[in-house]
């Protein structure tokens, strides 16, 4: 079975996994197909073994861990627990439900429906709120640079008095001894705080404490999208691609070797 982040499943005949697809022969066909693995989610075998999964996938589950809430089976039952953890080798994929103070008990991940966390969640919104707006300042600042550069001046006081822009007068540190507090440094404090506030409504409303795992039936799709957007995870997995592209020459593998 292979899940996609949306909870669409294909049932099929596993042929291979490549570097970039997962190639597969659908059920009641002998006709091959194909599918890019940046769009599975997870998917295992007639075993109940784990052999694939995305890192959104293992993301979610870290996300959950250690946190209290609701599991939901595929057979229409409830379990609020204080805490849980998975069993990562997903040899045996088991969750560990503690339901209350000196009790807990496994289930297997397959009979998962989904699971709703409380909102202590929201902690990644938080974090995402702030690096947004934070890295947007720096971002603009680092542009207005380069577009304001005067060639006659040495960079390091260009780059300072812009930066110094973002920042309170604290003398004792160097920042804005003369002006005082930096012209944008309100904007600043206010963006932020804003950002955060509206990363938070926005996870509440998306539903991002809820977590979905088996689909109840083939073709019902999940409450939300599993997938887990990272920025530093994409420019990773590009720079991994480019990395293997360049290993395919000789030249490329002892460029590569030479950073290592």
């Amino acid at each position: 079975m292979i899940v996609e982040y949306k909870g669409r499943t294909t049932e099929c005949f596993i042929d291979s996994i490549g570097y970039e697809y997962l190639y597969f022969t659908p059920k009641d066909s002998v006709d091959k197909d194909s599918m890019k693995l940046k769009d599975v989610y997870y998917a295992y075998n007639d075993f109940n073994r784990v052999f694939h999964y995305s890192w959104s996938f293992e993301e979610n589950i870290r996300r959950i861990e250690n946190r209290a809430g609701k599991l939901f089976t595929v057979s229409g039952d409830t379990l609020d627990f204080i805490g849980i953890t998975f069993n990562h080798d997903m040899i045996q994929p088991e969750i560990l439900v503690k339901t209350e103070k000196g009790q807990s008990e496994y289930v297997s991940m397959f009979d998962v429906e989904s699971i709703e966390t409380d909102y202590s969640i929201m902690s990644y919104s938080v974090k995402n709120g702030f690096n947004i707006s934070f890295y947007s300042f720096l971002i603009v600042t680092a542009i207005d640079v380069l577009l304001n550069w005067d060639k006659e001046r040495r960079a390091s006081p260009q780059i300072w008095d812009q930066y110094n822009d973002l920042m309170p007068k604290i003398s004792p540190l160097g920042f804005n001894k003369q002006e005082g507090t930096g012209v944008a440094y309100e904007s600043f404090t206010a963006v932020i705080p804003s950002s955060v506030m509206i990363s938070m409504a926005y996870d509440v409303y998306s539903n991002k404490n809820e977590f979905y795992f088996t689909p109840v039936l083939e073709n019902k799709e999940f409450g939300r999208s599993m997938y887990v957007f990272s920025l530093k995870h994409i420019l990773d997995t590009q720079l991994m691609k480019v990395i293997f592209m360049l290993e395919k020459s000789k030249l490329g593998r002892k460029v590569i070797e030479w950073f290592r």
